[in-house]
């Protein structure tokens, strides 16, 4: 900001000086006035750029969360689902009704129209999650009243499982208990893998529990999903538990659980080239 300054000072010279200056020529004239027009514009657009970096530092100061500061790009004009993401953490009380609206109007929107506002729906809940996760209680008082919404739900459980895997245990306890926090169970076994990737037990033992339970065969495919990364990173309960389908009889999720414990032996896990080798595959 100090060049911003500098440069301000050194223009609003020169214009002083040009206008103590006499003139001889119609010629010279001309051109000072060329020069004071120039010189008037870039004022202006100097003055905007002061303008907006000592916005910028009020916000700081008083340690309000802003786009800016919450997410890189958050801000950006079109992406309205953000930007009331946004004014949700900061205590707007109607942001989230106007995202149920947006998200309601998806069933009305042409197929590449639908797609894109859902990403950008999505995007927006996972930077809830992240603030949720980071241990903005404001994100995560968000999550729950849009856990609520039944426009929103599913992507409030999306955003539960993003801060449940940068480790909100609030937001884990839901998804480890859906039935309690009437939270649908699809939803929930799908928002635990973010956690299961991090490493945590219990989200790994809960979808391992999932895959092992012959009346959540509707959900083992979700949980094979969600073992992945425990298995490539040696966790035993995630490898017996992909051992377990792929031996099923069920062969889109056997090929899926093998496909999953082959990226694991990749990744050098012996437990997961000993279960490929029990089901003959080595």
């Amino acid at each position: 900001m100090t060049n911003h300054i500098q440069r301000t000072f050194l223009s609003v010279s020169f214009l002083l000086c040009l206008s103590q200056t006499p003139l001889a020529h119609a010629d010279d004239r001309d051109d000072a006035i060329k020069k004071l027009r120039e010189e008037t514009q870039q004022l202006r657009v100097e003055l905007e750029e002061l303008r907006g970096e000592i916005k910028k530092l009020k916000a700081a100061a008083s340690g309000a969360p802003t786009a800016s500061s919450i997410a890189p790009g958050a801000q950006s004009p079109d992406d309205e689902a953000r930007q009331l993401c946004v004014a949700a953490i900061q205590g707007d009380s109607g942001a989230l009704d106007k995202l149920a609206d947006l998200a309601a109007g998806l069933r009305t929107m042409e197929p590449d129209e639908q797609a894109a506002t859902r990403s950008r729906i999505r995007s927006a809940f996972k930077l809830l999650g992240t603030e949720a996760g980071n241990g903005n209680t404001a994100g995560l008082q968000a999550l729950w009243r849009a856990s609520r919404n039944r426009n929103l739900q599913g992507f409030a459980v999306e955003g539960l499982g993003q801060a449940a895997g940068l480790g909100n245990e609030e937001a884990l306890k839901a998804l480890l208990d859906p039935e309690k926090h009437l939270i649908l169970p699809s939803s929930a076994t799908s928002a635990l893998k973010p956690a299961a990737d991090a490493g945590n037990e219990r989200a790994i033992q809960a979808l391992a529990a999932t895959a092992a339970d012959p009346k959540q065969q509707g959900l083992w495919g979700l949980a094979v999903k969600g073992l992945e990364a425990a298995a490539a990173a040696g966790n035993a309960t995630a490898i017996d538990a992909l051992a377990t389908v792929a031996a099923g009889q069920n062969k889109y999720l056997s090929k899926e659980a093998v496909f999953a414990l082959e990226a694991a032996a990749l990744k050098n896990q012996p437990r997961a080239e000993e279960a490929l080798r029990k089901l003959g595959l080595r």
